[in-house]
């Protein structure tokens, strides 16, 4: 079986904000998409995480959304498939450059030969990337993009669909309220993604409980579990991050995948350790640090609820027989439930991952 890593887009600079546009128009299936950002800093006060400067990452066939869903959403995403999250540097330090790579799986593992995305099952298929530079890391002055495609060339393989992965629903989120979502029933259900990140408050702060039912109640999946209580039942291996950030001499937010249960490891670079140290606990993916001026620092964190985001896997996540069968419902609703105090102007969104046949 031969693989093939195709370049579609060749470190282009993104020097505009926009949507970058590339024609997916090999004939041999896909396994993978990789679109990876570099954001040049120009200072050292954070403006965001780099997964910020991405808005939307969309993949089409004219009107047919076959993938479509943030730059953040896409690494929660991508956590839950792998167990991990893809290159991630969140560097915050004046001309250092920012990393982070978001994965477009349409298969269970990389080169899986029975869900892959066929170009030639489509007509006018492509990929478009939304971007703005200066809303990530801190305050860039450049930016760059490469889009990479992991082909199977010339492989003898007749994949039978792919995952479907995209944003259904995204509403205001009000303290204590509660927002019933009718899902869409045309394809097996894999995964349910859902969460709400705001800065300085954990995703079980936002969201308080969740039920999953089907038929109008009928039967019900999920009872009306605590969403503190799902997010470490549910748990797979903790989420790291590398951050390399210059103190100010007062206290700083450095922005951070991991939302729920985060520690971190804080130590001084070029300088002896006596370098003053102040770390506040993180919540809602930012940490606050405080550390002499001019000194610079490495950071290592590690917790769960990338971006605010917790699963609902439906079954064997390698098996997909034994995916959520929607064909045997008349309905699949999601309830969320509002955490008492959520931050100000918060959203909620919803995540489906579905088996989409040929």
């Amino acid at each position: 079986m031969g693989h093939r890593l195709a370049e579609l887009v060749d470190n282009e600079s993104i020097a505009t904000a926009g949507t970058r546009t590339v024609d997916l128009d090999m004939n041999e299936p896909i396994s993978r998409i990789t679109v990876q950002l570099r954001l040049v800093n120009n200072g050292s006060t954070p403006t965001a995480h780099p997964a910020t400067a991405v808005s939307k990452i969309e993949v089409c066939d004219g009107s047919d959304l076959l993938f479509s869903m943030s730059g953040k959403e896409c690494s929660a995403l991508n956590y839950y498939d792998k167990g991990f999250l893809p290159f991630s540097l969140c560097a915050y330090e004046d001309n250092i450059y920012s990393t982070v790579e978001f994965h477009l799986d349409f298969g269970r593992f990389l080169w899986d030969p029975i869900l892959a995305l066929d170009p030639k099952k489509f007509t006018n298929l492509q990929i478009k990337v939304t971007h703005n530079k200066a809303t990530g890391a801190s305050s860039p002055d450049a930016g760059y993009i490469s889009v990479v495609a992991h082909i199977f060339d010339d492989a003898n393989i007749s994949p039978i669909g792919f995952l479907m992965s995209k944003q259904v629903y995204s509403y205001a989120l009000s303290a204590s309220g509660q927002e019933r979502i009718v899902l869409p029933t045309d394809y097996d259900f894999r995964k349910i993604l859902f969460g709400s990140l705001s800065a300085g408050n954990s995703p079980t702060s936002q969201l308080a409980s969740v039920k999953l039912s089907v038929d109008n109640d009928k039967r019900v999946l999920v009872n009306n579990i605590g969403c503190s209580d799902l997010v470490k039942m549910l748990a797979i291996a903790k989420a790291e991050e590398a951050i390399i950030g210059m103190g100010s001499g007062s206290a700083i937010n450095f922005f951070i995948a991991p939302t729920y249960e985060v520690y971190c490891n804080v130590s001084p670079m070029n300088t002896p350790l006596a370098v003053t140290v102040d770390l506040a606990q993180a919540q809602g993916g930012r940490v606050s640090l405080l550390s002499d001026a001019s000194e610079a620092f490495q950071l290592r964190v590690s917790g769960y609820a990338p971006h605010g985001h917790i699963a609902l896997p439906q079954g064997d996540q390698l098996n997909p027989d034994d995916w959520l069968n929607v064909s045997k419902f008349g309905n699949i609703a999601l309830t969320i439930t509002a955490g008492s105090s959520v931050g100000a102007s918060s959203t909620a969104e919803v995540i489906l991952q579905q088996k989409r046949t040929y």
